[in-house]
């Protein structure tokens, strides 16, 4: 899509840049999915109890991903099939395992210490301590798009009135044994309420055009300080968010609690100082030609396709370390030119990186194509996880679901896209409230 003449190369930079770090494949690799019930015989509660909490985790996660094409798979988590990544219902988060797992959604709470069970760290400010088990996945490279798209699947699925319909004949069950049970954050709490302290939640935007950036006056605007203005009002906190340089937004981070942040692209190296709330775009990455045919992964491009892309960027390894001859360029508009010219066959960059390139030439760069995917990279609202309660992140994500299906959200969306489309001609659609910086076809 040609970019309009007027259009700020900063505005498309930023565009480009906020997702340039990470990434991960464009389709979900696993088609299947096996779980395992943990046994919780360490938990004080009798067999009957036991068995309904197990049937309900079953019925839970099985609602959740009913439209998702995942195929679900019952297994011992000792004898699952190589081929498929394995899902853990009802295993208690401790401080022993607390790295080990992708932390999906909270299943039960229960009142820990004196009882035998473990206390979950940071799991909420109220008298009783609490030991909470969930729905995990076990911590691998090959996970991580998966993890993402269980979190957002499942708490869409508990912030409906399925869940509620699910959920609160079993708290009417229990409570005859557990008299203050209850539903809290989409957590069936046998202790009774559970408290998620927000009222020192300090929220951050990084400055991104169009995204999250200042006004005339001083106003934060953009469609993602939009989103997060919507959650703070569906948790019933005053909008108030302040705007800071990425490494100061960064060294927030990693030295106090409750810093909710955004936008943030979601690293592997960032998974220890950040909990991921929930998406808020994402850019997709590969190489860009002139009349070449598509191919399905790096690997089927032929090595003798000459590469460009810029000095010093990460692209320029990935070319070598796969065996390609790599030219390195000052510039995006440098790598277009000598697109154009010949010189290179292919661009390694994103839609954004080729936009920002093409300042001339408009027509010629209009048949710009992708020539084959390589990555497609996630910016976040994210949260501290420095001594950050655990309940607090279910509150949020519980809150960012119900915004992206409320009318107001959906509105601003749609008029938001409308914009950057007549205005500034950006390539871009929308999926389940999450901005794509690419075209959808």
């Amino acid at each position: 899509m040609e970019i309009a003449q007027g259009i700020s190369r900063r505005i498309i930079f930023a565009l480009f840049a906020v997702s340039c770090l990470w990434g991960f494949a464009l389709q979900a690799s696993a088609e299947s999915l096996s779980y395992s019930i943990d046994t919780m015989q360490s938990l004080p509660l009798n067999s009957r109890d036991k068995a309904k909490i197990q049937g309900y985790s079953k019925v839970l996660l099985a609602e959740s991903l009913k439209e998702s094409g995942i195929t679900l798979m019952a297994t011992e988590s000792d004898s699952r099939p190589t081929s498929t990544s394995h899902i853990r219902l009802g295993i208690l988060r401790t401080p022993e395992n607390e790295q080990g797992f992708y932390w999906i959604s909270p299943l039960i709470a229960l009142e820990c210490s004196e009882s035998g069970v473990v206390c979950t760290p940071n799991a909420g400010s109220q008298a009783i301590k609490v030991g909470v088990t969930y729905i995990a996945l076990e911590k691998r490279n090959a996970n991580s798009l998966l993890a993402e798209k269980l979190s957002e699947t499942i708490s869409d699925f508990k912030t409906s009135e399925a869940f509620a319909e699910l959920a609160n004949p079993l708290v009417t069950s229990l409570s005859t044994r557990y008299p203050n049970a209850l539903l809290t954050y989409g957590t069936i709490s046998l202790p009774g309420e559970l408290h998620a302290n927000t009222s020192n939640l300090w929220v951050i935007a990084d400055l991104v055009p169009l995204f999250s950036e200042l006004g005339e006056r001083g106003e934060l605007k953009g469609i993602v300080a939009d989103f997060v203005r919507d959650i703070l009002e569906q948790m019933e906190m005053p909008p108030a968010i302040l705007s800071a340089p990425w490494k100061r937004i960064a060294k927030e981070a990693m030295s106090k609690s409750n810093v909710m942040v955004f936008s943030v692209v979601r690293t592997q190296e960032r998974d220890n100082v950040f909990h991921w709330v929930t998406p808020v775009s994402r850019n997709l990455h590969g190489l860009y030609g002139l009349n070449k045919p598509y191919f399905a992964s790096l690997n089927d491009v032929p090595k003798t396709y000459r590469i460009g892309t810029l000095l010093e960027d990460y692209r320029y390894n990935v070319a070598i370390d796969n065996g390609f001859e790599v030219r390195g360029f000052g510039s995006w508009q440098e790598l277009v030119e000598a697109l154009l010219s010949d010189e290179i066959d292919v661009v390694f960059g994103s839609q954004g990186a080729v936009d920002l390139g093409c300042t001339a030439k408009k027509d010629t760069c209009n048949k710009i194509k992708l020539v084959s995917e390589y990555e497609v990279t996630t910016a976040y609202v994210a949260l501290s996880r420095k001594n950050t309660c655990i309940l607090v992140l279910e509150k949020l994500k519980l809150a960012a679901a119900r915004v992206r299906k409320s009318n107001t959200f959906n509105e601003q969306l749609s008029s938001w896209s409308h914009m950057v489309s007549s205005d500034y001609g950006i390539a871009h659609h929308t999926k389940n409230g999450v901005i794509h910086l690419w075209n959808k076809n």
